[in-house]
């Protein structure tokens, strides 16, 4: 990947450090892999990144190209969304989202970079195994780099929809909660005083006599948060094995639920390449007639 810039008059007396990592975007670690390898040239000539850059520069850049760490897998993906630098998809339960240092295999990256053909993938969010709903992928890791700092400064707007067992305190509201892990090697979650500072905003969608669906944005990324948020609430998630009470457990159990039944149904940032506003959506799987 060849990327090129021509220096604006506010450049005039920068470094070339400088104009990669603030008008490119390039990571100052990645800056310094790439130093030593002729690939950054001015005006056609390769440069140092203290070279001092003049108005009217023409800057070019490669970067090398990527290799999956981990090898491609076919899958029946649904693609949301797909443009040159990102692809969105819906997430099924029961797959995770990346390999692991444990497991190369049977994640939705390893069927991502299936369907790419080639090079590598980057995910931007994380949903837990059995959550579905919108996945953001970023198809190399200069677009990751130039997200992660744009998602940094500007954030991520996600909406999930959730139906739980009761109601929640109001109509709409912000749980307010803080969360820490059950133990220091748990992969659980807790709400605890000394906890993380996590918050939930959510709305009442629909009511169905002693389940109701809501809409949930949550203010921070807690693992595990919307879940456990509406456990503390009063209102657990239908199906979660985890974070139940008895009487929503036996109520998901006649409905044949046994993951949670949450679904990310709308992503909204800035695009990294353009700064237009993205939205990717789509429709959650969990109802069935028989829920009625």
């Amino acid at each position: 990947m060849t990327l090129t810039y021509t220096a604006a008059p506010q450049d005039a007396g920068k470094t070339l450090f400088s104009v990669l990592r603030y008008r490119l975007h390039i990571s100052a670690g990645q800056i310094k892999r790439l130093k030593y390898q002729t690939v950054m040239l001015v005006n056609g000539s390769p440069v140092h990144t203290d070279y001092r850059i003049s108005p009217g520069d023409l800057i070019r850049l490669t970067l090398p190209e990527e290799h999956a760490s981990f090898p491609p897998e076919p899958g029946d993906l649904l693609i949301l969304y797909e443009d040159d630098a990102l692809l969105g998809v819906h997430k099924p339960a029961g797959i995770i989202m990346h390999p692991s240092a444990t497991r190369n295999t049977g994640t939705l990256a390893n069927q991502v970079l299936n369907y790419l053909g080639t090079g590598t993938v980057h995910p931007v969010n994380r949903l837990d195994r059995d959550t579905t709903g919108v996945t953001i992928f970023a198809k190399n890791g200069y677009v990751k780099s130039i997200l992660t700092e744009t998602l940094r400064v500007a954030g991520i707007e996600k909406t999930y929809l959730a139906p739980v067992y009761g109601r929640l305190p109001d109509p709409e509201g912000v749980i307010d909660l803080p969360i820490d892990r059950v133990s220091r090697d748990s992969l659980w979650r807790t709400i605890r005083e000394d906890g993380q500072p996590s918050r939930t905003a959510y709305a009442l969608r629909e009511e169905h006599g002693p389940w109701a669906l809501y809409a949930f944005h949550p203010l921070t990324g807690r693992t595990h948060q919307i879940r456990l948020h509406c456990l503390a609430s009063g209102a657990p998630i239908l199906g979660d094995p985890v974070y139940h009470t008895e009487e929503s457990a036996v109520f998901s159990d006649t409905l044949g639920l046994s993951v949670q039944q949450l679904c990310c149904v709308e992503m909204t940032f800035p695009h990294p390449m353009t700064g237009q506003k993205l939205t990717v959506s789509t429709e959650p799987e969990f109802f069935r007639a028989d829920w009625f």
